[in-house]
């Protein structure tokens, strides 16, 4: 999936905070429903990684995972935070946070709320939380390979009956020079598979306007759990008008035609190719 960057260093505490803020003004947004559904989606995406769990030669102290939980749904924003920036200044390395501290804590969160000990807002606020703390660690992680240079997956979000869009951009960028692997009619767990099994690759995400939002937000989640260091792009028509919604989920972009995708797409290429 992933590794992790050799040099030591905490979570980075400005990128935390601004999730943090940008994922409150988001939920305020978007029905409960679906807020729940998010919080699963971070809980099970997180704790799927316990099947890695026995590969880190690395345990935290007893009574370390509850208090990290209970740091999570505290009323103190900053608590969660500062404990896993303790536990990454130790020498801990990011990919030993993320499976040992991160994972086996969600997992623990969920039984919380599977058992009545965490309400549903304590759960949202420690999921929000939890997501917050891996957008701080972004930085730390890189791609298994080298970035492909002009290489993208471009896809409609699960659900998306209005394709066209999205195959027109692809050919339009195929005679620009960029290798694109276009991924229609997949649904929210074969997309985030897909995108998993591509490392390094730009990923471009058609929208057909605010009924995409839901599935989009859900979707974004999966993907900055499971490939964290995936540059991810939105476009479509008429996406003016839910811009402001675009810019609370943390994307590297927003184009509302094709001259701004092709804009943002070749920054984001000479990004990668800085390293």
């Amino acid at each position: 999936m992933f590794k992790s960057n050799a040099e030591p260093g905490p979570i980075e505490l400005d990128a935390y905070l601004r999730s943090q803020t940008n994922i409150r003004r988001l939920k305020a947004s978007l029905p409960d429903d679906l807020v729940a559904s998010l919080a699963r989606e971070v809980i099970m995406r997180l704790a799927s990684r316990d099947r890695s769990l026995d590969a880190v030669p690395h345990d935290p102290i007893p009574g370390e995972l509850e208090a990290l939980c209970t740091a999570l749904i505290s009323d103190d924003d900053t608590a969660a935070a500062e404990i896993i920036s303790g536990v990454r200044a130790d020498g801990t390395p990011p990919d030993v946070v993320y499976l040992k501290y991160l994972a086996a804590a969600a997992r623990m969160l969920g039984e919380w709320w599977i058992e009545d000990r965490a309400d549903f807002v304590q759960v949202t606020i420690g999921t929000g939380r939890m997501f917050a703390i891996m957008r701080g660690m972004r930085h730390l992680f890189v791609s298994n390979v080298p970035a492909p240079g002009k290489t993208a997956i471009f896809a409609s979000v699960p659900g998306e009956d209005h394709t066209l869009g999205v195959r027109m951009a692809a050919d339009i960028f195929r005679k620009e020079g960029w290798e694109i692997a276009l991924k229609i009619g997949l649904d929210h767990d074969e997309l985030v598979t897909e995108v998993e099994r591509s490392p390094g690759r730009i990923v471009g995400l058609s929208i057909g306007g605010r009924h995409s939002v839901d599935a989009l937000s859900r979707l974004v989640v999966a993907l900055h759990i499971c490939s964290p260091g995936t540059p991810l792009l939105v476009s479509g028509q008429n996406i003016d008008a839910i811009r402001p919604l675009l810019s609370l989920m943390g994307l590297d972009g927003v184009a509302g035609d094709i001259d701004e995708a092709k804009e943002q797409m070749a920054a984001l290429s000479d990004r990668q190719s800085e390293g």
